[in-house]
């Protein structure tokens, strides 16, 4: 059945359960029939034993008793009679029961009340008994009988038996048919957003699907696949922009390094000419590969590859072997550099990528730090995250640009142009690598001028139980 279409199957459930219903419901219309026929017919052989009681109740003799009987209840239209004493001995019977023995109690003197059972008489069929056990108007112990034919009553249940058995197959059809039309009107809006959907390609993004009630189950899906297009048109405009923005990066220096050399090979140069070339053909090959490298790791963070990251890392030891890298570099540039990291702190990561992240945010701080500035990195604790916060005193970054700092390839045009060297993608593998590590990024200008940078990360207890960041580290 998981090869049919959701249609069909549909209208097969919706045959199987209305059909059990219908027959579970038909079952139990069948039972409260039968025993309302049997209930009615023990009803009328009530009443016909009531007459019987009350002509032996009369006063009068034996003699005349049993043929006041025997002209009274000999032949009694579909109802047989039989009066028995105490000790067993047959006082009057219909003429239908002479070559017939009812089954009388073992003690007649003990039932109570009226008994009701089914008996089958061979070769004659099945039949209902009534007993009860009276007293004449001498006071004198007996035993009555009433017995009728259940054949009229089992035809008249035949009968309703077969018109439910007739009525079943049509109650199915009609279950069939309407479950197809019901299962084709409820699977209508499924085909439209189908057809919809197939209409949205890389090519036709804008279209989305008509949402006719947003409470529903096909409201709520059409919401959930219009959110998914809407990402999948957002994902692929950056694809978009990211490889259009790549290749241009890619083509400025092969078309430094085509340039300087179809310039030298169109006449015999000098020696110092060719080592000029050479050095700027090496100069655009670095940078292609670190443009290269820094491709490459935004992939790998695109493709999911660092999501599982384990290592426990002292982030206090980390930044201040990054920051002492930058010593040199920030007194050659007279920037002062100071790193408040007074605290022990352990995070879960990768100690490569995080050393990579604070490695570009203080490389992006100082180089666009002027001579006298300042550059302080701190970190600041609350509950179970860290704070890490990169303040300059550089040119800062105009409002406009804040929200796209940290795509890939932008650059803001005048402070933080190509003339610093990079491809504009430093803060975009920032951003990466703090959302590997379930963290988050921001950056703000400050009023006094320059640039903050706020990286949050979770930190790890230590085997105490206590926060790392509540240890003072040791000098």
């Amino acid at each position: 059945m998981t090869r049919w279409k959701i249609r069909w199957r549909l209208t097969v459930w919706n045959v199987a359960v209305l059909s059990l219903i219908l027959v579970g419901f038909a079952s139990a219309m069948l039972v409260m029939v039968r025993g309302h026929l049997y209930q009615r017919d023990d009803t009328v052989m009530a009443e016909e034993l009531k007459e019987l009681v009350e002509e032996l109740s009369l006063p009068t003799e034996r003699e005349e008793l049993s043929r006041r009987l025997e002209r009274l209840f000999a032949v009694h239209s579909h109802y047989y009679f039989q009066v028995a004493t105490a000790d067993r001995a047959i006082l009057f019977r219909s003429r239908f029961l002479t070559q017939i023995p009812l089954p009388i109690p073992a003690d007649p003197q003990e039932l109570r009340g009226r008994v009701f059972q089914d008996i089958d008489i061979p070769r004659l069929g099945h039949y209902r008994l009534l007993t009860q056990a009276i007293r004449d108007s001498q006071s004198q112990p007996l035993l009555v009988q009433v017995l009728t034919s259940r054949a009229a009553l089992d035809r008249e249940f035949l009968s309703y038996v077969w018109m439910t058995l007739a009525l079943l197959p049509m109650g199915a059809l009609a279950s069939l048919i309407s479950g197809f039309m019901l299962a084709k009107w409820a699977l209508a809006p499924i085909d439209r957003i189908n057809g919809i959907a197939e209409r949205i390609s890389a090519e036709n993004l804008t279209e989305r699907l008509e949402i006719s009630n947003s409470h529903d189950e096909l409201g709520r899906l059409a919401i959930t696949l219009n959110r998914m297009f809407d990402r999948l048109h957002r994902s692929i405009d950056e694809m978009r922009r990211f490889t259009a923005d790549a290749a241009h990066e890619l083509r400025s220096p092969l078309a430094v390094m085509r340039t300087e050399a179809e310039v030298v090979l169109r006449n015999v140069r000098e020696v110092p000419v060719y080592q000029h070339v050479i050095e700027v053909n090496l100069e655009e090959t670095k940078r292609l590969g670190d443009l290269v490298d820094q491709l490459l790791i935004l992939s790998r963070h695109d493709a999911g590859l660092p999501s599982e990251i384990q290592d426990e890392v002292q982030l206090d030891a980390l930044i201040s072997d990054v920051g002492d890298r930058f010593r040199t570099v920030a007194a050659e540039k007279s920037v002062a550099l100071e790193l408040s990291i007074t605290q022990a702190c352990v995070v879960l990561g990768d100690d490569i990528s995080l050393s990579q992240l604070f490695f570009n945010l203080l490389d992006n701080a100082i180089k666009y730090t002027p001579s006298g500035g300042r550059v302080s990195v701190t970190e600041e604790f609350e509950g179970d995250k860290v704070r890490i916060v990169v303040d300059d005193t550089g040119v800062g970054i105009a409002a406009e640009h804040l929200t796209r700092i940290f795509d890939r390839f932008y650059r803001v045009d005048y402070s933080r142009n190509r003339d610093h060297g990079g491809a504009g993608l430093g803060l975009a593998i920032c951003k990466s690598i703090v959302e590997a590590h379930q963290g988050e990024i921001s950056v703000a200008s400050l009023s006094t001028g320059g640039t903050r940078f706020t990286v949050t990360l979770p930190r790890r207890a230590n085997g105490n139980g206590q926060e790392a960041g509540d240890v003072q580290s040791t000098p």
